[in-house]
């Protein structure tokens, strides 16, 4: 429990410091430690029961907050002249729609297609259960059998909504843009992925926090009350629509109950989990290198060396509750090391910080990025999801084919020509 307490006081001050040095609850160290004392918080309160943690694994979760904020004092120091040159010009004052308009007609008729989807995922396996409890089974199953194809229509459905929304919302709010983000939160729902829907909702929150340069604690306090509320809401929801009664029976104290101890164990069983590994490291050994998984993948795929995957869903550990997952520090400490795990955090830090400090500048690619990177570094008490790099080259590729082909004056038909000379002449 001292040690619990000499962390929480290390986090508390983390967090203020982080805070001053660029006054924004979007700064990623400021993010990074203000979860992590969240989390620590939450285990001190004792709201739910959990197995004791050990010294060495609150002194492994510190020093990487500490690396990570290192790396984002780093990314302070680059040249604000070199971050103020934007890849694409502001957007025009008049700039043509029809790219907007031709991507959000095609989202509109993706949307029947992610339901028949939906719809042939639960018939596959049946059991009684509601369309999204069943669909969200198949997809697991179909996970751990390692079939994709299922999992790659509703994975790539989610991300290209979701990236197309965030899109959207860095030019003008007009009808398109809340079209295809209400077209986005029914596919993220259909999807049954909490993530996808955290994702989202604190991406669109970021760039408006970044458009209207509300980053201080209390103006951005009061707008993020309403996004933080609408995904409380959905996510509890989606727990009583995706959950199977072996999930739910076992807990006590009704719909109340089955929240809050969702909402705990989500929280405070992934550092439980981890003690277990740094505790125990060869049992938690799996065959494959995730940390390089993109790149060995890659190789492999040419042909250039043998390579097994790391198995798609982790095994399950009990602290008491079951749990699979097992923060952000698990991979890192088991393949790379401590030392190892403190540098490459604070190579993250230093990347993400230059990220949000470009982002900062106002170019709207910058600012979409840094939106789409807003989801790694607020799971970092849950999992890794830093190591997702085809996930970013994707989102990369997406926004510069948007921005690129959205510059383009293009047309359905052709411009009126002699109007256009008659008002410019005029009588």
């Amino acid at each position: 429990m001292i040690s619990l307490d000499l962390a929480l006081i290390f986090f508390l001050i983390l967090v203020v410091l982080n805070y001053r040095a660029q006054r924004s609850v979007l700064y990623p160290p400021f993010i990074f430690s203000a979860m992590w004392l969240l989390d620590l918080v939450v285990i001190r309160l004792g709201l739910i029961e959990l197995d004791p943690l050990h010294g060495n694994t609150l002194a492994i979760v510190a020093a990487g907050a500490a690396s990570f904020s290192v790396g984002g004092l780093l990314a302070g120091l680059a040249p604000r002249e070199l971050l103020r040159i934007h890849l694409f010009p502001p957007k025009p004052a008049r700039a043509p729609d029809f790219f907007r308009n031709t991507l959000m007609i095609v989202l509109l008729c993706g949307l029947p297609v992610m339901f028949y989807q939906i719809w042939q995922l639960s018939n596959s396996l049946g059991g009684g259960f509601n369309i999204l409890m069943q669909a969200r089974l198949a997809l697991i199953e179909s996970i751990q059998n390692e079939e994709t194809s299922q999992m790659r229509v509703v994975g790539y459905s989610t991300l290209i909504t979701s990236l197309a929304s965030l899109l959207f919302a860095t030019g003008k709010k007009d009808r398109q843009f809340w079209i295809v983000t209400v077209v986005a939160f029914i596919v993220c729902i259909l999807g049954t992925m909490r993530s996808s829907l955290l994702s989202l909702i604190a991406g669109l929150s970021a760039i408006r926090l970044l458009q209207t340069k509300q980053e201080s604690l209390r103006g951005a306090m009061r707008f993020l009350r309403w996004p933080i509320a609408l995904f409380l809401a959905l996510c509890i929801g989606l727990i009583f629509t995706n959950k199977t009664p072996n999930y739910t029976d076992n807990i006590t104290g009704g719909v109340i109950g089955i929240a809050t101890f969702s909402a705990l164990s989500y929280i405070v069983g992934p550092l439980a989990a981890f003690d277990k590994a740094v505790q125990s490291p060869a049992d938690f050994i799996s065959t494959g290198n995730y940390t390089s998984y993109f790149f060995l993948h890659m190789a492999a795929r040419l042909h250039l060396m043998d390579y097994t995957k790391p198995q798609a869903i982790e095994s399950v550990t009990f602290v008491p509750f079951a749990t699979n997952v097992y923060t952000v520090y698990e991979h890192y400490f088991l393949e790379l090391g401590i030392i190892g795990t403190l540098v490459l955090l604070l190579f993250i830090g230093l990347l993400h910080s230059l990220l949000y400090l470009k982002a900062k500048q106002g170019g709207r690619f910058s600012i979409y990025l840094f939106a789409y990177s807003m989801y790694p570094v607020l799971m970092v008490f849950f999992a890794d999801c830093y190591n997702n790099i085809a996930g970013y080259l994707f989102a990369i590729a997406f926004g510069l084919l948007y921005f690129s082909v959205g510059s383009l004056p293009l047309r359905l038909l052709p411009a009126n020509k002699q109007g256009h000379l008659s008002s410019q002449t005029g009588p």
